[in-house]
């Protein structure tokens, strides 16, 4: 069984199979607003309003411009020869940093969910979720794991690389589920703001197409060809 994307019902399934009060936050936070899981571990308490259901999110963004060492032009990160003097600087690392936020609404039964985290949780840590990233993605496999999603069942359309459930997957879902929902240009530019990004450009690219659609699709061209399908087997 391979799988483009995570459905809501495996998300909630996943919720449920999590093994402790703060592994079901961080599989329903991060199914509910699809924030990275950078953007999860630097949430702080204090940037939860439970009262409005909006959460603060802090992003940084590191590794912004490349320095070409040969003549010093400043140039973007994907830049791969200096456009100044023509050298490649497809090694060189990027540098530099910016930190950006922004409100993003949080659904009850996550915030609860938090609530009831916070209250019974041990220790004084202002961090909602005090752990790495590779734990988070460990979490997230086993409770993949834990409904059946074992193995590389994640299948990148653009790619055709095969992978373990991972955070990542939740924020794809979120994408697929909205615009399938409402694909209009206001939830278009709703999503890019929750999402925290630019450019619809770059919210379009988390945006794959579901079995379900593409098998739409040829179905309509079939009616066009042939007349109505024939869901019989027969030929």
């Amino acid at each position: 069984m391979l799988k483009t994307y995570l459905t809501s019902d495996e998300i909630r399934k996943m919720t449920e199979a999590a093994p402790t009060l703060r592994d079901k936050v961080i599989v329903a936070f991060l199914g509910d607003t699809g924030c990275r899981v950078s953007e999860l571990l630097r949430l702080k308490t204090q940037h939860i309003d439970f009262d409005r259901r909006l959460v603060l999110i802090p992003h940084l963004k590191a590794g912004l411009r490349k320095k070409c060492p040969s003549c010093g032009k400043s140039v973007g990160r994907r830049q791969n020869f200096c456009p100044k003097c023509g050298k490649d600087i497809s090694d060189v690392t990027p540098e530099g940093s910016e930190e950006h936020t922004r409100l993003i609404n949080v659904g009850e039964e996550t915030l609860n969910l938090c609530r009831e985290y916070l209250d019974k949780r041990k220790g004084n840590s202002d961090q909602l979720i005090p752990l790495t990233r590779q734990m988070v993605g460990l979490i997230m496999r086993r409770c993949a794991e834990a409904i059946g999603l074992g193995g590389k069942v994640m299948l990148n359309p653009e790619t055709g690389k095969q992978h373990y459930v991972h955070p990542h997957n939740m924020r794809d879902s979120l994408v697929v589920d909205w615009l399938t929902l409402d694909d209009s240009a206001t939830s278009q530019k709703a999503l890019q703001v929750h999402l925290g990004h630019k450019k619809y450009e770059t919210t379009a690219r988390y945006q794959k197409l579901t079995p379900e659609s593409i098998a739409g699709a040829a179905d309509k061209v079939r009616r066009h060809r042939f007349g109505k399908e024939d869901t019989s087997g027969n030929s």
